[in-house]
C-alpha cells in the first residue's frame, strides 16, 4: 500500500498479501501500539475475511495526523477510528457510516496513590501527560482543566505523547505528576499497576469508536459489512473480542451524536498559520 510502511503491514498481521488486489484494507487509528492493535482487532479482521470470502489486511499509521492524512487519501477501505475522526472522514472525505461501538469515549485523569494529588484542582503547578493534541481525549481534557480553573501552559503543564497507553503510565514512570487516558484502557489495565494509581477526575463523554467505509465501496457491500458487524456479538467466540476491547457490541450510528462531534473536528479544519 502506497504511503503505508511495510513495518506497519508486517506488525499488524500477514493477511493474504499475495491476494492484495482483492483485499479489503481495515485501518485502525493508533490509540495504542501496533502490536496491541493487532491483538485487539485481529479477531474482527478474521471474522470479516471469513464472512465476506475475501482477505482483509489490518493496518495503522504512526500517529493520528498520519492516520487522518491516509484516511483523506483513501488508503483505507474501512476505518475503525476515534469519534471525531469518523465525523471528519464523513463530512470532509465522504466516508459512509457503518456502525459505532456501544461504549463511550471519556478521559480519566490519573495520579499515583502515594502522591498528594486527589482531585483535578490539585494539578495546579503540576505536569500532566496526554496523548496527541488532535485526539478527542486531549481536547476534552483541556476543557475539563479550564472548567476547574486551570490554564494549560500556565497553571498546568501538558506533556504530549504518542499514545493513550503511553500517557496512562507516565506517573508510574516518573515522567509526569498525572496523566489522562481513555477509560477503556484504564478498565483493562492490570490490577498490579491499577492499584498504584487513582482516578482524580474525568472528562465529559463522547460517542464510541466509529467504523466508516470509503465511498468507493459499493452501497450493497457497505450494507453487508454493516449487517455482519451488527451481528458479530452473536457469533460464537466473539465474546473475547468485545471483552478485550471493552465493547458490548456494535450498534447503528447515532445522527445526533455525530453532529455533536463537529466542535472536535475544527482542529483539522483551521487554516495553517503563517
Amino acid at each position: 500500500m502506497r504511503g503505508i510502511s511495510f513495518a506497519f503491514l508486517l506488525v499488524l498481521g500477514p493477511s493474504a498479501l499475495a491476494n492484495e488486489k482483492t483485499a479489503l484494507t481495515l485501518g485502525v487509528f493508533p490509540y495504542v501500539t501496533p502490536v496491541q492493535l493487532s491483538v485487539f482487532h485481529t479477531p474482527l479482521k478474521d471474522y470479516l475475511a471469513k464472512s465476506l470470502g475475501r482477505p482483509v489486511t489490518l493496518v495503522t499509521a504512526p500517529d493520528l495526523n498520519s492516520f487522518v492524512d491516509r484516511t483523506r487519501e483513501g488508503q483505507y477501505d474501512i476505518i475503525i477510528t476515534a469519534p471525531h475522526l469518523g465525523r471528519l472522514a464523513e463530512t470532509r472525505d465522504g466516508y459512509k457510516r457503518v456502525v459505532q461501538t456501544s461504549h463511550t469515549v471519556q478521559g480519566f485523569f490519573l495520579a499515583r496513590k502515594d502522591s498528594g494529588i486527589h482531585k483535578i484542582g490539585d494539578l495546579n503547578g503540576k505536569t500532566v501527560m496526554i496523548a496527541q493534541k488532535v485526539s478527542i481525549v486531549y481536547q476534552m481534557a483541556e476543557h475539563t482543566l479550564r472548567e476547574n480553573g486551570l490554564v494549560p501552559g500556565e497553571s498546568v503543564t501538558i506533556i504530549e505523547t504518542r499514545t493513550h497507553n503511553n500517557a496512562m503510565l507516565a506517573p508510574l514512570r516518573g515522567e509526569a505528576d498525572a496523566s489522562v487516558t481513555g477509560k477503556l484502557l484504564w478498565y483493562v489495565l492490570d490490577d498490579e499497576r491499577k492499584d498504584q494509581m487513582r482516578v482524580i477526575g474525568t472528562t465529559e463523554e463522547a460517542p464510541g469508536f466509529l467504523l466508516m467505509a470509503h465511498p468507493r465501496l459499493a452501497a450493497q457491500d457497505i450494507e453487508k459489512i454493516k449487517k455482519l458487524l451488527l451481528d458479530f456479538h452473536r457469533e460464537p467466540g466473539s465474546e473475547s473480542y468485545f471483552t478485550t476491547n471493552g465493547y458490548e457490541k456494535f450498534q447503528p450510528v447515532d445522527d445526533r451524536a455525530m453532529k455533536g462531534l463537529d466542535p472536535y473536528t475544527q482542529i483539522f479544519l483551521k487554516p495553517a498559520g503563517p
